[in-house]
């Protein structure tokens, strides 16, 4: 039994019939409203956070569990293209772009379930059975173009920026290019 305190359910614009969910010229699985939150999109986020300097994902998304129980909680960033420049300071600050988004949407989603009474925020309800079962937290970076398809630096040097806080939220790290997101049930395979 939910009190007021627990998550509440909310409309969002990912319910099914909606606005599909499309970023870096890729449209992603319709989790549905159960399950997705489009941070981005939130009133919270555009009124109250973006001016503050904060950066988030797209979206982040319950998976229900897996065969071994195990459901996980994905915060999914989409870049149209990544540059396979390792030792550049402009993919220096690219990864560090990105690896602040995972931090802050992270802490825009404790925030809700913190309680923000203040700015009413919603999460969707699903995300109930995350909170209860302290399932997975998975970092997801999906690229649609790159010239380099071996993308383990990228999650190494996302890893290594964010080291501190995997220690404390033991949380995994994704990078997928458009196909392997297909096949990880993200994405939709596109018609060209």
């Amino acid at each position: 039994m939910q009190n007021e305190g627990d998550i509440r359910m909310h409309t969002l614009a990912t319910s099914k019939g909606s606005d599909p969910l499309f970023y870096s010229d890729m449209q992603f699985i319709d989790f549905g409203a159960d399950n997705c939150f489009r941070i981005e999109d939130s009133h919270f986020y555009k009124k109250s956070l973006q001016h503050m300097g904060y950066k988030t994902v797209e979206f982040v998304t319950y998976k229900s569990p897996n065969e071994s129980g195990e459901g996980s909680l994905y915060f999914v960033e989409a870049k149209t293209s990544l540059r396979p420049c390792i030792n550049t300071e402009r993919a220096a600050n690219e990864i560090a772009d990105i690896a602040q988004k995972f931090i802050d949407a992270l802490q825009i989603v404790c925030g809700a379930w913190h309680g923000d009474r203040q700015h009413k925020v919603s999460l969707p309800i699903n995300f109930q059975a995350f909170k209860i079962s302290g399932s997975k937290i998975v970092f997801v970076l999906v690229v649609k173009h790159s010239e380099n398809k071996n993308f383990l630096w990228v999650a190494d040097a996302i890893e290594r920026e964010l080291k501190r806080e995997m220690r404390l939220w033991k949380f995994t790290v994704k990078v997928l290019s458009e196909e392997l997101a297909i096949k990880e049930k993200l994405v939709i395979p596109s018609d060209t």
